[in-house]
């Protein structure tokens, strides 16, 4: 695919004033098409001209950039940024099982998706000072999604007072939610999870032979260590499985 852009034209004013209706700046994708089957009937060719014709006339202005910036997307995307490629974030020269791998690999891409594609949306706001590395910027990231955790059915969304829905959360209000819930635990919970050798008082009994005959106190840490372990990666588990039901929602 050449076109890696947006067609911007019939987003501008002059299109409003061919087109005769202005374009609302957001609305719920189901409310999209009512919008725009309500415009067409009410004046089929000047929507044409502003919706069809203006995107025509873009694709033609813009070829030979079309053409350069895939070609410079590939490159950096093939070879660069590599992002076919699910990146696990764990230590390098060291064996990892595939389970380990599978979790890290997906959490880190939640990680590279806050800190990265949705923090650069807030490269905008020039009354605030962002400083990303190599990137990526986690408190614009964060920003991002205490904004999008904020969105209410309102008059930008063609909502009025009087509706149902009026006030109450979008649907990407409720995504944006979760995803914060699952970064914040990824990043700031789960790295300072006790150790379950050190909270189940096994290492009191650190030295000793495996198969030396236990105390009860050291058998009932054992017992507490496998517990541990146990609930551990049931939240491990039912994370990345909130994870997987959320990808749909993780976009730009």
């Amino acid at each position: 695919m050449i076109k890696s852009r947006f067609n911007y034209w019939s987003c501008s004013k002059f299109a409003d004033w061919i087109r005769g209706t202005p374009k609302p700046f957001a609305l719920e994708w189901n409310q999209w098409a009512e919008w725009k089957g309500e415009v067409k009937t009410k004046n089929p060719i000047r929507y044409w001209l502003a919706e069809e014709g203006l995107d025509i006339l873009q694709d033609c202005w813009m070829f030979p950039s079309d053409i350069y910036n895939a070609v410079r997307i590939y490159v950096r995307n093939r070879w660069i940024d590599q992002t076919h490629i699910i990146k696990t974030g764990l230590k390098p020269g060291h064996y990892h099982e595939i389970d380990t791998k599978i979790l890290h690999g997906l959490f880190n891409e939640l990680v590279d998706y806050v800190e990265g594609e949705l923090a650069h949306t807030m490269k905008s706001y020039e009354d605030r000072d962002y400083k990303f590395i190599k990137g990526k910027c986690k408190q614009a990231g964060l920003d991002h999604l205490d904004w999008a955790c904020s969105l209410t059915y309102n008059e930008d969304c063609g909502i009025m007072e009087g509706d149902r829905r009026y006030g109450k959360i979008t649907p990407q209000a409720i995504s944006a939610q979760k995803v914060k819930e699952l970064y914040i635990w990824w990043t700031k919970i789960r790295p300072i999870r006790p150790e379950p050798y050190y909270l189940s008082g096994m290492s009191q009994f650190e030295g000793n032979e495996f198969f030396s005959k236990k105390s009860k106190e050291e058998i009932k840490s054992m017992h507490n260590m496998v517990k541990l372990e146990e609930q551990y990666d049931k939240e491990d588990t039912d994370k990345l499985i909130e994870l997987i039901k959320i990808r749909k929602e993780l976009w730009t």
